[in-house]
């Protein structure tokens, strides 16, 4: 069994989008493309407080790799991509993850 990907997405910037944006409604839409792409079932949103890296008009998710937290790290996202982005930076890292 594989640990599940968790994408924490910062809801201060989620609200603090321009209303043009749909920043509340990014999650569920970033979900679909998860989804689409094949990665819904390895994945998992998170509504989290502010992760203290506020971009403009941008998105900090936190991403925590498995159950350890090991290889944590946050990434900016588009939110006009509707998590195209995230997804691409999502398959780079598995691509070079180690196989067991």
């Amino acid at each position: 069994m594989t640990d599940t990907t968790e994408l924490h997405l910062c809801h201060r910037c989620l609200v603090r989008l321009e209303a043009s944006a749909g920043g509340v409604d990014l999650p569920r839409r970033v979900r679909e493309t998860l989804q689409s792409r094949g990665l819904g079932e390895r994945t998992r949103i998170v509504p989290a407080p502010c992760l203290g890296r506020c971009p403009t008009g941008q998105v900090t998710v936190l991403v925590i790799p498995d159950s350890t937290g090991r290889g944590s790290h946050s990434t900016l996202i588009d939110p006009e991509r509707d998590g195209e982005d995230l997804v691409a930076h999502l398959e780079a890292k598995l691509r070079r993850a180690p196989r067991p």
